[in-house]
């Protein structure tokens, strides 16, 4: 149960100075909250584990090398280009 000291505290973590209604809301929204990471935590125990990017990576397509554009056609988009490549302003913090 989320009391109204565990919120003021916080609330003091954060910086945030809080009135009273808030200080109900806030305790009120983070029961709301944890109860319902609860209810997320309880389905999640009856699914498959998450198996992550190596599950996207079988269905994946095999890379095949194709035709590309040619390079004029690309660089007519941005005026033509410069020197064979996108102009790109460079900005005063940029470091190179």
């Amino acid at each position: 149960m989320i009391q109204k000291k565990d919120v003021l505290w916080l609330a003091e973590l954060a910086k945030l100075k809080l009135s009273d209604a808030e200080l109900e809301q806030l305790t009120s929204d983070m029961e709301d909250i944890v109860a319902f990471a609860g209810e997320v935590a309880k389905a999640a125990a009856g699914t498959e584990a998450y198996r992550g990017v190596e599950a996207e990576a079988e269905t994946l397509r095999e890379d095949v090398v194709g035709v590309s554009a040619p390079q004029e056609d690309v660089l007519s988009n941005v005026g033509g280009g410069e020197n064979g490549y996108f102009p790109v302003k460079r900005r005063k913090h940029d470091v190179r």
